[in-house]
């Protein structure tokens, strides 16, 4: 497990937020074993919050990894209010599958410094995702090419046959590039009823088809560990900082010298980047998505400086043998109003199982994902360099002054 420190012991943490944030507050930690997670009710995130208030949001989750703000009023909570929280955590990033580069969709293999074209709206999942139960579940209203919806209302053709999709891979989000997104989080608006199977559970496990939607060719037990999955529409999460934590002193020593190449494109040069990174905040050590090829098909494998590839693979896979060991694994459950925050330089996550072509509300998934680079910032609007957006950011999107102006 990982070190507890003072200031992320559950008593400091619990006074903490009823000091900034009232008597009222409800304050849940850990959430897993590994000492991942946790969940704090009674924050009204429609109103601005204050310096200080950013500020324990920002060291607390540098030290447990993962933090549910709980309950928000989904009559009030708009989209814009989630958007303009996220861009105290950072620069919200437009999403991949919500623009084009060099002509192509983002996600398939563009050009690396093609054009960035945000799609319109009527293109974007969100519109699909509306027609799939009419008047029973829409999304909440938004324009931004920031907010990504995940869901499995993906569209009418879908509904006339049910099935089921198996659970996507581990990744961190939008890791392939020079400065990796550093937060996610999801705004939880549907979340699935577990009911349709003998045990209680929303999907019977997935039949086993091989080693899809992985490459061929890792070990059975790897897999296995990989495809242990939850089955409740829980977003399955590994703790990389207390992973790397349970490894020797010698083993730790060694993998902070390794760097490690990423490419968006199989025939870009790449960059390297540290395998292991320090949280600022709480000066925590974390493998940062110590992971061979977390997007087959989509981005090419990694590779660890100076080994071969066939050794690179070796290499990471025994990694990720290691940070999915059931000790530091968590699978988190949303709710409704749920605002689930992750540090993606300490944690890995994967999708579940869900049902599609689902014809019940009560079988709609439907979450709201942002993503968020650099800096945190304590006050808004944020005060980033012109040059760094344009470097770092797709499109060099910003929010809006109507998003993060609203309620200041």
């Amino acid at each position: 497990m990982q070190e507890t420190s003072v200031h992320s012991s559950p008593s400091y943490l619990e006074h903490s937020f009823a000091t900034q944030f009232g008597e009222a507050v409800q304050f849940d930690h850990p959430l897993a074993a590994s000492g991942m997670g946790a969940r704090v009710s009674g924050i009204d995130l429609c109103s601005p919050l204050r310096s200080a208030q950013v500020e324990l949001l920002l060291d607390t989750l540098s030290h447990v990894r993962l933090l549910t703000i709980a309950g928000q009023d989904l009559e009030r909570f708009s989209l814009a209010a989630f958007e303009r929280f996220a861009n105290h955590w950072g620069a919200p990033v437009a999403h991949p599958s919500n623009f084009l580069r060099g002509g192509k969709p983002a996600q398939q293999d563009s050009e690396s410094g093609g054009v960035v074209e945000f799609l319109p709206y009527a293109d974007r999942r969100v519109a699909v995702a509306d027609t799939v139960l009419p008047g029973q579940v829409t999304c909440l209203p938004h324009e931004s090419p920031a907010v990504l919806v995940a869901t499995n209302l993906l569209g009418q053709d879908d509904r006339k046959e049910f099935r089921l999709k198996d659970g996507g891979t581990w990744h961190t989000d939008i890791e392939y590039e020079p400065l990796p997104i550093y937060v996610s989080m999801f705004l939880a608006h549907h979340v699935p009823v577990a009911r349709d199977t003998p045990n209680g559970q929303w999907v019977k496990p997935p039949v086993d088809a091989g080693p899809a939607p992985y490459f061929p060719g890792s070990d059975s037990e790897l897999m296995a560990l990989r495809k242990r999955l939850p089955l409740n529409g829980e977003t399955a999460f590994a703790d990389t900082a207390a992973a790397f934590a349970a490894l020797p002193l010698e083993e730790q020593a060694k993998l902070e010298a390794v760097q490690v190449r990423r490419r968006l494109n199989a025939e870009d040069e790449g960059w390297l980047a540290p395998l292991v990174r320090l949280d600022p905040r709480s000066d925590v050590k974390s493998l940062h998505s110590p992971l061979w090829a977390s997007r087959p098909g989509v981005r090419p494998p990694v590779e660890v400086d100076g080994m071969t590839p066939a050794e690179s693979r070796e290499f990471l896979e025994c990694l990720e043998k290691h940070i999915l060991q059931p000790e530091f694994r968590y699978d988190h459950v949303h709710m409704p109003g749920d605002v689930t925050i992750w540090n993606n330089y300490m944690s890995v996550h994967t999708s579940p199982p869900i049902k599609i072509g689902i014809k019940r509300p009560d079988d709609a998934r439907l979450l709201y994902r942002l993503s968020c680079k650099g800096a945190p910032s304590l006050v808004l609007p944020r005060d980033d360099d012109p040059a760094w957006v344009t470097k770092h950011i797709p499109g060099g999107y910003r929010s809006p002054d109507s998003i993060v102006s609203a309620g200041s």
